[in-house]
């Protein structure tokens, strides 16, 4: 027989703790620890495992299958890829709001779709504001399709009929799984429901790409479960209202971490920048001591605790 168990989980972290509090002390975030009811299997001491036994191959006929990758149409993201998207694999893209995410996504769905079936998921806006959007983008004479839900076992049984070689899930922090009762965007809601569609992508060989938040301190929104349980995580990054996005691996379990695409927003979408250096440097001005340098800002963010004197 199982028990439940309570713990309280703080949203922003997945910091546990045995009882409530106000503010975590792991991430300094107010009001944002919630408690979660946990089945626990009580003691299973002389019980055989329920299993089956699991049927195995040798490792040359797996590694003697032919790799075949879908291309995305943008030939700066699939170097970033590592060669394009793989059956099977699980991609999070994450940004911050406004970055063009939901574009970019759309846009690789429309390039995918002439060579694949693809399906693109929204949990966060109408099938008719994605049209707009689709419009936009002039890609909405394409075969792609297009579906909108928040229930996470829907959109994996979806993925498990094999109906789809690629499936954008946008997003993650929408998605309900089934009994599990605390909101969409909780620790419990993102790591159930993940996990339910990484387990119908890789038993259905199914490329799959999820959208990620982020907290306003520029880190991916969630437990950092989710970023260890995905095979590819991808951050989009620059300024919201104009300037370059870059898109760069952060970790990339079918390619390399040291490549970065750069583009820029117009009203087709994004587009690659064919010659960064000469756009980054047209403006520069030639005189003495001036010096030419390539940094990447990161977002540092310090907690000072308070102490009573």
């Amino acid at each position: 027989m199982a028990k439940k168990s309570v713990k309280y989980v703080c949203g922003s972290c997945g910091a546990q703790y045995s009882a409530w509090a106000g503010r975590c002390s792991q991430c300094g975030e107010w009001n944002s620890i919630a408690e979660e009811v946990q089945l626990v299997a009580s003691n299973t001491n002389g019980v055989k495992p329920s299993g089956r036994i699991l049927p195995s191959q040798a490792v040359k006929a797996s590694a003697a299958k032919p790799e075949h990758r879908l291309q995305t149409g943008i030939l700066d993201v699939d170097i970033v890829l590592g060669g394009g998207l793989v059956p099977g694999g699980v991609v999070l893209i994450a940004g911050q709001p406004g970055i063009g995410k939901s574009t970019l996504l759309l846009q690789l769905a429309n390039a995918i779709a002439g060579q694949a079936a693809v399906l693109y998921v929204s949990g966060e806006e109408s099938e008719h504001q994605i049209g707009i959007r689709a419009t936009r983008l002039s890609a909405a004479a394409t075969k792609l399709q297009l579906a909108t839900s928040n229930s996470a076992d829907d959109v994996a049984a979806t993925i498990a009929s094999k109906q789809f070689q690629l499936v954008v899930v946008d997003s993650i922090q929408t998605m309900q799984a089934a009994g599990v009762t605390s909101a969409p965007g909780s620790v419990s809601q993102i790591t159930n429901s993940t996990n339910t569609l990484l387990q119908a992508a890789k038993q259905s060989n199914t490329a799959l790409l999820i959208v990620g938040h982020v907290t306003k301190e520029g880190a991916i929104a969630g437990p950092k479960l989710l970023e260890h349980i995905v095979d590819v995580v991808l951050t989009l990054e620059g300024e919201a209202y104009g300037g370059f996005k870059v898109l760069r691996a952060t970790k990339n379990r079918f390619g390399p971490t040291t490549e970065a695409a750069i583009m820029e927003m117009d009203e087709q979408g994004l587009k690659p920048v064919l010659n960064p250096s000469q756009a980054l440097l047209e403006e520069r001005q030639i005189t003495d001591g001036s010096v030419v340098l390539a940094t990447l800002r990161v977002l540092v963010h310090y907690w000072w605790k308070s102490r009573r004197l």
